[in-house]
């Protein structure tokens, strides 16, 4: 997606400003794109292009990531729900789909949980459940903030190298995820805090349709991960997509595109 084909907006939340791009039909459903950790909305470009023919696409950096470094600011990802909710509320949107990658999966499962009534759909890639199957990942991920600590003490550049090298396994993935985390640095990593808040223990099904993406190339931990919530979320479609890793959907656009589109076109407005 070009730059020029997009309507960048800003959106006043907690006294900071944060940047945000609608592009596609603004008289179709609405997806909204949630990025993963470190990078920015720039991973969803193929998805964009891809989409905005048939849809209207918003995708907006995090708070710590991409342009909206909020440094100073008492905002942070935990702040997301309500961020798209008043993000929605301002472009006259109902509901929309949620495209989320790996964290952005945890953004778009607590604003479902937040907002049922705002939500169409939601795709989960490289992700996992914020209300069960959850406790193995959880803990690994502790032990891999510590790792993290080693890289950003002594270089943020080999930082960025290790993240996009562990996020996608193909050498084009890599370096659309390395493009947008160049601007993360470590006073980005203060708007990560709160997170820990998403995670609320349910056990009711999911009150929306759902799809698990994995790549074949993901850690085995996410894997099986999501065979657990697949087999917990009856209604759920899970699909292990090869040549792919933790962001299949820039790892291997064209596959992903096809399938998030049957996806979609089975879930939408009649």
């Amino acid at each position: 997606m070009k730059r020029s084909d997009s309507i960048t907006k800003r959106l006043a939340f907690n006294n900071a400003q944060l940047t945000y791009y609608i592009t596609g039909d603004q008289q179709k459903e609405t997806i909204l794109m949630l990025h993963p950790a470190f990078t920015d909305h720039h991973i969803f470009e193929a998805q964009m292009d891809y989409f905005q023919k048939s849809y209207q696409i918003i995708v907006l950096d995090m708070p710590g990531h991409g342009e909206n470094q909020v440094a100073g600011a008492k905002l942070s990802i935990k702040d997301m729900p309500e961020i798209i909710n008043q993000l929605l509320s301002e472009n006259g949107i109902l509901a929309c789909h949620l495209l989320s990658v790996s964290m952005g999966s945890l953004v778009a499962q607590a604003f479902a949980d937040r907002y049922p009534d705002r939500v169409k759909s939601v795709i989960i890639v490289g992700g996992y459940s914020i209300h069960k199957a959850n406790e193995r990942v959880l803990k690994s991920q502790r032990s891999e903030g510590f790792k993290w600590i080693l890289y950003i003490l002594f270089s943020m550049r080999k930082f960025r190298s290790y993240v996009s090298a562990f996020s996608c396994c193909t050498d084009q993935g890599r370096a659309v995820f390395a493009r947008g985390a160049k601007h993360f640095n470590r006073k980005s990593f203060s708007a990560m805090a709160g997170m820990n808040t998403f995670f609320i223990k349910k056990n009711t099904p999911m009150p929306y349709p759902l799809l698990i993406v994995i790549g074949e190339h993901d850690l085995e931990l996410i894997q099986a991960a999501a065979r657990e919530l697949h087999r917990l979320e009856l209604h759920s479609e899970l699909v292990f997509m090869p040549g792919a890793g933790h962001c299949a959907n820039v790892d291997a656009p064209h596959v992903f595109n096809l399938l998030a589109c049957h996806f979609l076109t089975a879930h939408a407005d009649r």
